[in-house]
């Protein structure tokens, strides 16, 4: 069984709203025949999709459905967005409730391949707060496994986002990419990383955007 301890915990989690509920923001991004962001990884929860238009010179859209069931019958319609989205724009679609599974997306009118979003139910959550010029969380300690990061922005008047990387090692080739948050996180909002894979070591988060100093992760046998 998994064990997390967080040191100095102070958490603001809160996301944007749709009535009770807390949404996750994904940001995708089209270019001519493709989407940037290839395959993603998620956790069950409610979503909004922002869909933008780099460099397609026409209206491009994005349709969501339960993996290889590709026909309209099996759109997720409210995964549509809510306008078509001309090139340098960007448009939201509706909120969608997102259960373990797989599911696959693509946009018809670019048109782009089909890439796989996964659902998984099996990853533990952890919840990181920023202030201005700093992480609320000083020290995290886990065991190895899967997570996903939120992470909180709590009166910091700017976008924040997250870094996670070997100890030592601050070079962008090392950042774990998995670790960026899906959306910039505005301030009284939160985002959630992709699913990342922890074993045994020291690692080492902060941000430059706000910037703060480097805290360590120490992940357990």
């Amino acid at each position: 069984m998994k064990k997390m301890k967080l040191v100095f915990v102070a958490l603001f989690a809160l996301t944007l709203s749709f009535g009770n509920a807390q949404v996750n923001q994904v940001n995708l991004d089209q270019t001519d025949g493709k989407f940037v962001q290839e395959n993603i990884t998620l956790t069950p929860g409610d979503y909004q999709f922002n869909i933008s238009n780099t460099d397609v010179d026409h209206e491009v859209g994005f349709v969501l459905v339960p993996k290889g069931k590709t026909g309209p019958e099996n759109h997720i319609k409210n995964a549509y967005v809510t306008a078509p989205v001309k090139s340098g724009a960007s448009s939201p679609s509706k909120v969608v409730t997102l259960s373990a599974g797989e599911y696959e997306y693509f946009c018809p009118l670019n048109p782009t391949p089909k890439y796989t979003l996964t659902v998984r139910d099996d990853v533990e959550p952890i919840k990181l707060t920023q202030v201005e010029g700093r992480f609320e969380n000083q020290e995290v300690t886990v065991s190895e496994g899967s997570y996903q990061f939120e992470i909180a922005n709590n009166g910091v008047d700017h976008e924040v986002g997250f870094v996670l990387v070997p100890k030592g090692k601050y070079d962008a080739s090392n950042h774990i990419k998995a670790a960026y948050v899906t959306a910039p996180v505005a301030d009284g909002s939160s985002s959630k990383t992709g699913i990342v894979e922890l074993s045994a070591g020291e690692y080492e988060y902060f941000c430059p955007l706000n910037p703060t100093p480097k805290y360590t992760l120490t992940v357990l046998k």
